[in-house]
């Protein structure tokens, strides 16, 4: 006989128990929880997004509006004799029955007189004389927390029953919607249940489809679906399911009586001045309220036709609520963490699918809280929910940059490649161009030779913009040499001056300086030659004719500075704000009239502070500009050392700030 091992058994049925044991105490757990907000979110979500069943048209409204308290000028609830007069007219119609949902201890209360005198006792007789016809007519009261508030006398006398609209004060979602209707009170109907009881001749032992009993009050209930569309909104798709017409119509004789005759009737207020005629029910929640009129004859219409709410049975939720949780724990054990995250996320949008179906096909209401809670805070309890997400998120960045690391390599092997490649064929366009008008320049026509100076100019403006994006090039890949010797700013400004003497002779510009006397500073003499020259030649471009521009040095002691200032268009504090940004030009005239690429002013400021200096401008629109270059006067090798950077003959500049520089003009 074989000996049972329990060790053994466990060990091979682990993964088992460990998904059933956590299921059964999630799920215990759980159902002890009251979720109301979260269902009953749910269950709006359902109605709203659920197919309603199609409206009786049996059921027709007549509607105490504005119009007819305008008309009649009266105040709501009017005055008793006008009540009179319409079931006098509606007796005419022979309606199938009457609902009369007016609160006539109002009525009593503001027309004292009428009530006690001939209007009462009219209002007596014509409800009995309905009634003798075989036309159900029912008064709707209201009740307080002792019940039934019966009408006064004499209109005691006409058949009355509570025609409260419920709403989830206290209970469920505690948000004063409406969605249940309360059937009976101390054994007693209510309104709409005695009405549909008379109109079908239904037993009122029988239940009404998801009928419930709330023991503590005596009273039973049950959820009603919303027939049609039920808002009363400014919007067409809010207009009501059932046909209401306006009780001013009616008196004064408008609607057919084919329009009335065989319908069942509901007349009730309406009227938008008063907030007590408007309920919110799960269409309206947050937009705009429905009239208590049209939710009246949704129930009426619900219990008519047995449309209840069915409610699933605690022990259905019980077994949904752990079958999810363990189906979803058993998906994390098995699958990879991707998997699990999309099984999880499938099985909740399943179940709300046939949740969703189940309610507007059967009008089963399978509770989804405790479910859908489950779902999620299983999956969180199998694995560390948050570390699986910020893997996932590491692992996409870390592919993301890598192709972006590729494309941007391959972008400036390209550019390197093209630009490079231009050079020599635009150097050689350029020089045939300067041979031919000069050799032939005698046999040449003028505007033979002013095509010839253009052709010179473009190439030398073409030629400007392949320098620039092989400077751009270099810098983006971190291929910068820095070459530092000892030289005086003033003599390299000096130099550069002499080279704009003809341009600010032809465009009438004149170039000042007030140098300093400086001591000689350790720099790469191209690089700031380069600066220098942008920013000059920036001045020039944006200067009128007529002005001056200045350059001025000065010693600051630790650092120098060079100041260039002109009397140009300035800048806007927009366009100071994008200043340095790289492709970047300024939209004015005076830009579109002269060529540039937007790469100067970037590659000035990554050349400056590639020398630990950096670039100051103030600008006043429309009167000029001021550019001021700061350099250190004890720059070091070992200054501008970073990784990926050498200072000798050949420096490698990493590209630390390059993300913040860029150009405006140039």
């Amino acid at each position: 006989m074989r000996r049972f091992d329990l060790k053994k058994l466990l060990e091979k049925n682990e993964r088992a128990l460990v998904i059933g044991v956590g299921a059964a105490l999630l799920t215990a757990f759980l159902m002890n929880l009251e979720f109301n907000w979260v269902e009953s979110s749910l269950y709006d979500f359902r109605m709203r997004l659920g197919s309603q069943p199609t409206p009786s048209n049996e059921i027709v409204l007549i509607a105490i509006d504005d119009t007819s308290l305008t008309k009649l000028d009266e105040l709501s609830p009017l005055p008793l004799e006008h009540h009179v007069r319409l079931l006098e007219l509606l007796e005419q119609m022979h309606p199938r029955s009457i609902g009369y949902l007016v609160d006539m201890n109002r009525v009593a209360q503001t027309y004292p007189d009428q009530v006690k005198g001939n209007w009462g006792a009219r209002f007596v007789g014509v409800a009995s004389r309905l009634e003798m016809q075989g036309i159900p007519f029912i008064l709707g009261t209201p009740f307080d927390i002792n019940g039934e508030v019966v009408p006064p006398f004499p209109l005691s006398a006409v058949p009355h029953a509570i025609s409260v609209i419920h709403k989830d004060g206290n209970v469920f979602g505690e948000d004063k919607i409406t969605r249940r209707a309360l059937l009976s009170l101390y054994g007693k109907p209510t309104f709409h249940l005695e009405l549909a009881h008379r109109l079908t001749g239904r037993e009122l032992e029988s239940p009404i489809r998801g009928q419930f009993a709330d023991p503590a009050i005596e009273a039973s209930y049950f959820f009603f679906r919303y027939h049609g569309t039920t808002g009363f909104g400014p919007r067409a798709e809010n207009k009501p399911a059932y046909k209401v017409f306006s009780m001013i119509d009616i008196l004064e004789g408008h609607i057919p009586r084919s329009r009335i005759e065989g319908k069942t009737v509901l007349i009730g207020s309406m009227s938008r001045t008063d907030s007590e005629d408007y309920t919110f029910t799960p269409y309206s929640k947050r937009a705009f309220a429905n009239p208590k009129l049209i939710v009246h004859a949704n129930i009426l219409d619900a219990i008519m036709t047995n449309r209840g709410v069915v409610r699933s049975p605690d022990w259905l939720n019980w077994v949904t609520t752990f079958l999810v949780t363990a189906f979803v724990i058993w998906s994390v054990f098995t699958y990879t963490p991707l998997y699990g995250v999309f099984n999880t996320i499938v099985l909740a949008l399943g179940f709300l699918l046939v949740g969703q179906i189940l309610f507007s096909v059967r009008g089963l209401w399978i509770r989804e809280s405790q479910p859908l809670v489950g779902i999620f805070l299983s999956y969180y309890l199998a694995v560390p929910y948050r570390l699986i997400q910020e893997y996932k998120r590491r692992w996409d960045y870390q592919q993301k940059n890598e192709i972006l690391m590729q494309v941007e390599e391959m972008k400036t092997n390209f550019l390197r490649l093209v630009t490079h490649d231009l050079k020599t064929p635009v150097a050689r366009i350029q020089g045939l161009a300067e041979m031919v008008l000069r050799r032939s320049s005698a046999r040449l026509e003028e505007h033979e030779q002013e095509n010839l100076r253009h052709i010179m100019n473009s190439t030398e403006e073409l030629n400007h913009f392949i320098t620039s994006v092989l400077e751009l090039t270099k810098v983006e890949s971190n291929r910068v040499s820095l070459t530092l010797e000892s030289k005086d700013v003033n003599q390299v400004l000096e130099k550069i001056v002499e080279r704009f003497d003809a341009q600010s002779k032809t465009m009438e510009i004149a170039i000042k300086t007030e140098l300093e006397p400086l001591f000689p500073i350790r720099m790469d003499v191209s690089l700031i030659t380069k600066v220098l020259t942008n920013i000059i030649d920036n001045a020039m471009k944006y200067s009128t004719r007529g002005s001056e521009v200045l350059i001025r040095t000065r010693d600051l002691g630790a650092t120098i500075e060079i100041s260039v200032i002109d009397q140009g268009i300035g800048l806007s504090t927009e366009e100071l704000g994008s200043l340095f940004t790289r492709f970047y030009r300024a939209k004015n005239d005076q830009t579109t009239k002269n060529a540039g690429t937007g790469l100067g002013l970037y590659l000035t400021k990554f050349f400056v502070e590639a020398h630990r200096g950096r670039v100051e401008v103030s600008s006043v629109h429309g009167k000029g500009s001021e550019f001021r270059i700061i350099l250190p006067t004890d720059l070091k090798s070992e200054d501008v050392v970073q990784p990926g950077l050498r200072v000798d003959a050949n420096v490698n500049l990493s590209n630390q700030g390059a993300n913040d520089v860029s150009s405006t003009r140039s």
